[in-house]
């Protein structure tokens, strides 16, 4: 694919969208390009909202702002498979299962996806599978970021762990990584 793809993101928080951004630039560096006017116009803080734009965001992202891929991050705030299967299933009906929207969906939340990164980094030869998943929410917040922080100083700390994101250790290590993973390399391929 020669061409630069457009996209836009409809997503909780900054942590999301610096995640995908990070993960894109290290996965197909030159080859996506957000699309700033989206990003201004279709915004969503929480998890609520996210839900309450996604039809409009779909609707609006491939018609008006000539968008080629939407990525909706939502964290699933469970780690209940029946629970996240239940969610999967009304965010895509929300967006009419449109082929050109990804969800980003980590169990419980991003932070679960920076734990197991974090974990690597302090343990980079170690072949052993550490499963973070069952770390409640605040507990997996608390080891990543090391107490309650601004967003900016979160994000600093959460960059340190993508700067050499190693897709191909974390793919095999979350399932929820994988699905988000292999539904890009499916739209780029």
């Amino acid at each position: 694919m020669s061409k630069t793809i457009r996209y836009g993101i409809l997503c909780e928080d900054r942590a999301h969208r610096n995640f995908i951004e990070y993960y894109l630039g290290q996965c197909h560096p030159g080859l996506f390009e957000e699309s700033q006017p989206f990003s201004w116009a279709i915004r969503a803080s929480n998890a609520r909202e996210v839900e309450d734009s996604i039809p409009d965001a779909t609707r609006k992202g491939f018609t008006n702002y000539g968008l080629d891929l939407l990525f909706i991050g939502r964290d699933t705030d469970s780690t209940d498979s029946k629970k996240i299967d239940v969610l999967k299933s009304k965010l895509s009906s929300l967006c009419s299962g449109h082929p050109k929207v990804v969800f980003m969906m980590p169990v419980q939340c991003i932070e679960h996806w920076l734990l197991y990164l974090q974990w690597h980094k302090a343990n980079p030869t170690s072949t052993k599978n550490e499963s973070f998943e069952q770390i409640m929410r605040i507990e997996a917040k608390q080891r990543v970021y090391g107490g309650k922080l601004k967003v900016d100083k979160q994000l600093e700390l959460a960059n340190e762990l993508l700067v050499n994101l190693d897709v191909d250790w974390l793919e095999q290590r979350s399932t929820s990584f994988k699905h988000f993973h292999q539904q890009v390399k499916a739209f780029v391929s």
